[in-house]
């Protein structure tokens, strides 16, 4: 919800809260008003009539026509005037009618007199009627009136605002300009604008040393680890005897897996910093088919049964690279970790890519696999980086990972869309399941 709206609601619902307790203040008020400028009105004619009384007048041609009467009593009340007020139903009108009565009394001579006057007066379901009628339109006024000027302030007031969070959405981090973000006169949008600004300068300069970091780490290590290499294999080629060659073999295979650690580190470093933007598509069958072929000889070798189900014409916005990492990683680790003689199957579809091989279970967590260094036999020549990468590609990419384990199968879906529908199934119906 808009800011501009929740802040209209907000208005909305204080005045909707306040309003019967307004209400309530008003309808005293009004009624107390009423009365007691009616009993004021009353009092003065009973008063009137008590002067002519006292003048030795007839009140015949005052009280003619007026709603007055003029008893005797015998002895004077402590006060001077009572106000009486009673309801009955007109039978003419049928309706509920309010009379209101005002007796005076007064000593007039040797005698005393009640003057009582009446007048019928506003009901309080009449008032509440009146105020009920005032305040919905009042109510269609204020939301009207907030609407309006709701739209007003959000092109008015928030223009910088919004101004602000298009920047803020375009920016890059491998832009080499600051960021340039619009004027504006109000201050909390000039505080937001300067800390926006301070924190983009600073993320692009540490985003620029991490990035020369890495790229100089990743390829200075490459010169020392070729020298390594080629001095062993010189080794190698003078009189050895077995366990030398043992240990020349161990001490090249941690140098292969050390360079691998090195490219997949630096892989990762540029997934993180989002090196691998793309705006075309790829045919991702031939990709997937191409990989396949790679690995052929590998999968001869440890005589494993290959089932594909691949379908054509798949185009996917992803990065080429990218994909050519993911399927290669998906299917390395399938015929790595698969057993001899086992099976692998291979799914491509419009909405996911399967790849499912024979294995042991899981020495650890399932959920774990997917972090880096995190490798389900420790003692296996892994280097335990190829998931994490498939993982960071999925979600540079908005594509979403189900790992399963189920009846000695391993089963890793990617599905090109998070939200779809097979994988929410199968979300509700694994016990535990892993979604990355």
């Amino acid at each position: 919800m808009k800011l501009v709206n929740k802040i209209s609601l907000w208005f909305i619902a204080i005045f909707i809260m306040i309003t019967p307790i307004s209400m309530y203040i008003a309808y005293n008020g009004i009624k107390r008003e009423l009365d007691k400028s009616e009993v004021e009105r009353m009092k003065d004619v009973n008063d009137r009539v008590a002067r002519q009384l006292t003048l030795g007048q007839k009140p015949d041609a005052y009280t003619q026509g007026h709603p007055i009467a003029i008893t005797s009593v015998a002895t004077l009340p402590s006060q001077k005037t009572d106000i009486i007020t009673q309801s009955y139903i007109n039978s003419n009108l049928k309706r509920r009618e309010c009379k209101m009565f005002v007796n005076s009394y007064y000593k007039i001579g040797d005698n005393n007199y009640k003057i009582s006057s009446y007048n019928f007066v506003t009901k309080s379901n009449q008032i509440l009627s009146g105020m009920l009628g005032a305040l919905i339109w009042k109510l269609l006024l204020v939301i009207g009136s907030m609407s309006i000027a709701a739209r007003f302030l959000s092109k008015r007031l928030l223009a910088s605002f919004r101004e602000t969070m298009k920047v803020i959405h375009t920016f890059n981090l491998k832009q080499k300009e600051k960021i340039q973000l619009p004027q504006t006169s109000i201050k909390e949008f000039k505080e937001l604008n300067s800390f926006v600004s301070k924190m983009t300068n600073k993320a692009m300069e540490d985003y620029a040393s991490v990035k020369e970091f890495s790229e100089n780490a990743s390829h200075e290590l490459q010169t020392p680890l070729a020298v390594i290499r080629s001095k062993l294999e010189l080794l190698s080629e003078t009189n050895i005897n077995a366990s030398q060659a043992q240990l020349i073999g161990d001490m090249h295979n941690a140098i292969d897996k050390l360079s691998r650690i090195n490219r997949s580190l630096a892989l990762l470093t540029k997934l993180d910093n989002q090196e691998f933007e793309t705006d075309e598509d790829v045919k991702f069958c031939r990709i997937a088919k191409d990989a396949l072929a790679v690995y052929d000889d590998w999968i001869s070798l440890k005589n494993i049964e290959v089932t594909t189900h691949l379908d054509n014409n798949i185009a996917l916005r992803i990065h080429k690279t990218l994909a050519e990492m993911l399927v290669s990683n998906l299917l390395s680790n399938a015929i790595r970790h698969n057993m001899e003689e086992g099976q692998m199957e291979v799914e491509l579809t419009q909405r996911k890519l399967c790849v499912s091989n024979t294995g042991p279970a899981p020495e650890i967590p399932t959920k774990e696999l997917f972090n880096r260094f995190k490798k389900s036999n420790q003692c296996d020549d892994s280097i335990g980086l190829g998931l994490a990468i498939v993982k960071q590609i999925c979600e540079v990419n908005k594509f979403a990972i189900n790992y399963r384990y189920q009846n000695g199968w391993h089963s890793v879906s990617v599905y090109f869309d998070k939200n779809d529908k097979e994988l929410q199934s199968k979300m509700i119906l694994d016990k535990e399941p892993h979604l990355v």
